[in-house]
């Protein structure tokens, strides 16, 4: 086993001892390698021991490094430390204000949605129609509240607040009542009351148009707009408290057409009566006031007798009547008396039949009427109120026609009979008076 590595180490430094050629030489050339390896190692190990005592130092000296460092980096971690407590802290902060920021903003929402619909019914809001869209964007959105929004929301309530107290002239397109959009110049009283072009307006909030009204309200009324819209002086104006709520109502007031209307066909036959009972109570009238004057003008002159009125006429009929005939003269008298008092006493009666006629028409009426709205109860029920308004609406208004006809051709009739019967009173006073002086020529 020795001889083989022997073998084996020669074979390795053969090149170095090519030249070696016995025994001897061999063992030189061995030991003097041995002797240079011996001195190589032990100069190694001095290194080796040099670079021990050298990387020993550094060790050291590391070991003071990281222990400088570890006391440098000590407030570093303390302030470290201290930032993370302060960021779980603001952490904590912002998880509140996004909390409170979510409640601001479904409240935000909330009164934007409110408030929104409070414009839409608004007035303003056919002055300036773009505010309802930002106000509904507004109420819309989804994310967070921003300032801008809080202010543009503010800046609208204050608009609204503002112009609700102003009295102001825009252009805008209002619906006449035949259904054409024509723009006029409108005046606006606050929210209240709109007008143009000689019309109150109401405004319709599901469409934010301004619609005249069908029915305008009475002429006092559409004056003192017109005065108020003339006069940069304060006028008085009529403004509707309700913000268009009475106007609309007034749209389904019927005025008399409707009155007439609902009256139906007994209706106009009272109507009819009244107007001719009327025209015929004014006809009496006129006629026997004349009479009146003629009469009056004509005992001024009673010696001279004329055909234009009834005393002349009586007074004539007994003119060529022999003085000594007084039996024949007090017939000729209450003959023209009796001829005369047709004419004074015409038409009385036939008013006094109209006075009378015209309740008893308005009670047909309610008696029809109600048996309509009987009828419509049979066949519809009672769940729809509107169903029995014809009828009782029939039953009402030809009652008040009835009653307004009568009553007044019922003060006619009197005043007329009054004139009639006092009328032929004074022509029996005047026949007496005749007879008398007839008389007192014959004692004579």
């Amino acid at each position: 086993m020795r001889i083989t590595l022997l073998i084996a180490l020669l074979i390795l430094v053969a090149p170095a001892y090519a030249q070696i050629d016995n025994l001897d030489a061999l063992l030189l050339s061995v030991e003097e390698q041995q002797q240079e390896q011996r001195q190589l190692n032990q100069q190694r190990e001095r290194e080796f021991l040099a670079d021990k005592q050298r990387q020993q130092q550094l060790l050291i000296e590391a070991r003071r490094d990281f222990e400088r460092q570890q006391q440098e980096n000590q407030p570093l971690l303390q302030v470290t430390e201290a930032n993370a407590r302060e960021i779980a802290r603001l952490e904590q902060e912002l998880a509140s204000v996004v909390e409170d920021m979510g409640d601001i903003s479904s409240g935000f929402r909330e009164f934007a949605g409110d408030f929104s619909a409070v414009l839409q019914e608004s007035m303003l809001t056919a002055q300036l129609p773009a505010r309802s869209a930002q106000l509904r964007e507004l109420a819309d959105a989804t994310t967070q509240v921003t300032i801008e929004e809080i202010q543009s929301l503010w800046l609208l309530v204050q608009e609204e607040m503002t112009k609700a107290g102003k009295v102001t002239r825009f252009p805008a397109e209002i619906v006449e009542t035949s259904g054409a959009t024509v723009p006029a110049e409108v005046l606006r009283v606050g929210v209240f009351t709109a007008w143009a072009g000689g019309l109150f307006l109401r405004y319709v909030p599901e469409t934010g148009e301004l619609l005249a009204l069908s029915q305008q309200p009475p002429a006092r009324y559409r004056t003192a707009a017109a005065d108020f819209g003339k006069q940069t002086n304060p006028q008085m104006m009529a403004i509707d408290p309700t913000r268009g709520s009475l106007l609309g109502v007034m749209t389904y007031t019927p005025d008399l057409r409707d009155r007439i209307e609902q009256g139906g066909t007994i209706g106009l036959i009272i109507i009819g009566l009244g107007v001719f009972g009327a025209l015929l109570t004014l006809w009496r009238l006129a006629a026997l006031t004349l009479l009146t004057r003629k009469i009056r003008k004509q005992l001024d002159n009673i010696d001279t007798p004329v055909a234009d009125n009834p005393l002349g006429r009586v007074l004539m009929s007994v003119s060529e009547v022999a003085d000594q005939e007084e039996e024949l003269l007090q017939l000729k008298l209450d003959e023209a008396v009796l001829a005369e008092m047709p004419a004074i006493e015409r038409g009385n009666g036939l008013i006094k039949l109209f006075a009378a006629i015209s309740p008893l028409l308005g009670l047909l009426g309610t008696v029809t009427g109600m048996i309509l709205t009987f009828q419509a109860i049979s066949l519809f029920g009672t769940g729809d109120p509107k169903l029995m308004a014809g009828g009782i609406s029939q039953a009402l208004m030809t009652t008040v026609f009835g009653l307004v006809v009568a009553i007044p051709l019922l003060f006619g009739h009197s005043v007329v009979a009054y004139l009639s019967r006092g009328m032929i009173q004074r022509l029996d006073e005047q026949c007496a008076g005749v007879l008398a002086r007839h008389a007192e020529q014959q004692d004579g």
